[in-house]
C-alpha cells in the first residue's frame, strides 16, 4: 500500500469522456485567462507564464482529467517551454525533500509487508479497557506509534480502520449507530492527526522541509517537534474527549479485550523480518534528531531492507505509488519556481498588509490562518499546494497552524482518509450526517489547540 491522495476530488465526480473535457477545457481557460492579462507589477513575463501554468495545472490536479503524476511532468514541460530553466523546472526532484519522501514510503512498505504494524496494532488493542474510552485511546497510541515508522496517512488508514471495522462488527454494533460511527471516524482521525507531531510523522513532512528551505530558513527534526508535538497531542486528546460529547453512543460498552488478543495469536510468533524492519526503524528516528541527512539515513536503510531480502525487486515499483512521488515532485518544483521568480514576493504584497493589521496579536494570526486553510481545503484537498504557497508568503510561526487546521472532513472528498474509510465499511460504517458533526468538533478544537499552542510557545521561548 502507498499514499494515494494524488487525485483529490475526482473520487468524488463522476467520470465520464465528456466531463473530462469540460474539466480539461477550464483548465485551459483559467490558463489562457492569467496568461492574458498584463504583466502585474513586481513580476517578470516568465513569472506570469509560470502563475498561469500554475492556475492550469491546480485545475488538473484537482479534477479527473488525468493522472495527477503526470499533470505534474506536463506543469514542468510547459514552464520549459515558456522559458523556466530546465533544472529549475525539474528541481523539485533532486531537492533531498523528495529523496526523503521516496525513503520513508518504504518504511511504510516495509512495516505494512513484515506485519509489524499489524502486530503493534493489535499489543496496543489488548492493553486497553473495552469500553468507548479505552478503545478510542488505543487507536489513539496506535497511530501515534505507527506514525513513528509509517509517514503515509494512507497505509496507517488502511491498518487501522478495517481492524476498527472488524472491531465494531465483533462488538455487536448497529451499523451507522452512534457508537459504530464514533469509533470509525475517530479511527480515521487517529490514523491521520499523530503523524503530525513528528516531521516525518506525515508526508506534510518533506513539504514542510521544502518550503523551509525554500526561504532558506534551517528546520531540524527536534526543533519542528518542539513546535509541534504538543499542540498535535492536545489536538487529538481533545478530540478523543470532544467527539464522545458531540456523538454520544447509545448505550455504554464494556466488553474484555479477547479480541485483540485473539488477532495477536494468530499472528503467530514474532518473525525475523518484523525483527529486523523494528531494529532498522528504531535506529533511523533515533538518527533523524542528530544532524545526519535524513534522506542518507533512509537510503541506507533501504539497503539494509533489500540485503535482508524484505524490499524484493518488484517491490520497488509496487510497493510506493509513484503516481505521488511524481505529484510531490511537481509541486516541489513549481514551489521552487514560485519563490525564484519572486512570486512569493507579489503575493505577500497582498497578504503581509492584512496581516499586518492583526500582528498585534499572534493568536488572531493563528486564528486567521487556521480558517484560511479551512477555506483551501474545499480547493485543494491534497494541502500540499497549499502549505507551501501560504507559508512562503506569511511569517515562519504559521506551518503551524496550517498543518493543525489542514485535515478539515466537511465534505468526503477534502479528506482522502475519510474517503476510504467509507470505502472499507462499504458506507455503512457513519452517516454523513455524524460525519458533519465530527468535523465541525474538528474545526473547533483545532481552533482552541492555536489559542493555547500560542502560550505553550512563549513558555518554551518559539516566541517572544
Amino acid at each position: 500500500m502507498a499514499e494515494t491522495m494524488t487525485q483529490t476530488p475526482a473520487a468524488a465526480l463522476k467520470v465520464t469522456t465528456s466531463s473530462k473535457w469540460i474539466w480539461l477545457v477550464l483548465a485551459v481557460v483559467v490558463g489562457l485567462a492569467i496568461a492574458a492579462m498584463p504583466t502585474p507589477h513586481g513580476l517578470t513575463p516568465i513569472a506570469k507564464y509560470v502563475l498561469a501554468i500554475s492556475g492550469f495545472t491546480v485545475v488538473l490536479w484537482a479534477t479527473p482529467v488525468m493522472n495527477n503524476g503526470v499533470a505534474s511532468v506536463l506543469m514542468m514541460g510547459l514552464m520549459v517551454l515558456v522559458g523556466v530553466r530546465p533544472p529549475l523546472a525539474l528541481s523539485g526532484f533532486a531537492n533531498p525533500p523528495w529523496w526523503i519522501l521516496v525513503c520513508v514510503l518504504y518504511y511504510g512498505f516495509v512495516m505494512k509487508k513484515t506485519g509489524l504494524a499489524e502486530r503493534l496494532s493489535y499489543y496496543i488493542l489488548s492493553l486497553f479497557p473495552g469500553t468507548y474510552n479505552g478503545i478510542l485511546s488505543a487507536f489513539f497510541v496506535i497511530g501515534f506509534v505507527l506514525a513513528l515508522g509509517i509517514p503515509s496517512m494512507t497505509v496507517r488508514t488502511a491498518i487501522m480502520t478495517p481492524i476498527a471495522w472488524a472491531l465494531v462488527q465483533s462488538l455487536g454494533l448497529p451499523k451507522r449507530s452512534h457508537g459504530c460511527a464514533l469509533i470509525m471516524l475517530t479511527t480515521v482521525e487517529m490514523a491521520v492527526i499523530p503523524g503530525l507531531a513528528f516531521l516525518f510523522g506525515s508526508l506534510d513532512g518533506p513539504v514542510v522541509v521544502a518550503a523551509f528551505q525554500a526561504k532558506h530558513l534551517p528546520l531540524t527534526w527536534a526543533g519542528y517537534a518542539q513546535v509541534l508535538t504538543f499542540p498535535t497531542l492536545l489536538l487529538c486528546v481533545l478530540i478523543l474527549v470532544g467527539n464522545q460529547l458531540v456523538l454520544r453512543p447509545e448505550a455504554p460498552l464494556k466488553t474484555s479485550g479477547e479480541f485483540a488478543r485473539e488477532r495477536l495469536k494468530a499472528l503467530g510468533a514474532f518473525k525475523q523480518q518484523e525483527l529486523i524492519a523494528a531494529i532498522v526503524i528504531v535506529i533511523s528516528i533515533g538518527l533523524w534528531t542528530t544532524k545526519l541527512p535524513s534522506f542518507m539515513i533512509g537510503m541506507i536503510a533501504m539497503a539494509i531492507f533489500a540485503l535482508a531480502g524484505i524490499l524484493r525487486d518488484e517491490d520497488i515499483g509496487t510497493g510506493v505509488s509513484w503516481t505521488l512521488l511524481l505529484f510531490i515532485g511537481g509541486i516541489f518544483s513549481l514551489a521552487n519556481a514560485v519563490q525564484d521568480y519572486k512570486i512569493t514576493d507579489w503575493l505577500a504584497g497582498y497578504f503581509v498588509p492584512i496581516a499586518q493589521h492583526i500582528t498585534y496579536s499572534t493568536v488572531l494570526v493563528m486564528i486567521v490562518m487556521s480558517l484560511i486553510m479551512y477555506l483551501l481545503r474545499f480547493l485543494d484537498p491534497s494541502a500540499f499546494i497549499a502549505i507551501p504557497v501560504m507559508f512562503l508568503t506569511t511569517v515562519d510561526v504559521t506551518m503551524a497552524a496550517l498543518l493543525i487546521a489542514s485535515v478539515p472532513f466537511w465534505l468526503s472528498y477534502e479528506n482522502f482518509w475519510i474517503a476510504m474509510g467509507e470505502g472499507i465499511t462499504a458506507n455503512e460504517g457513519f452517516t454523513s450526517g455524524q460525519r458533519v458533526r465530527l468535523a465541525n468538533a474538528y474545526a473547533i478544537i483545532a481552533l482552541v489547540v492555536m489559542v493555547v499552542s500560542v502560550g505553550y510557545w512563549r513558555l518554551v521561548g518559539v516566541l517572544k
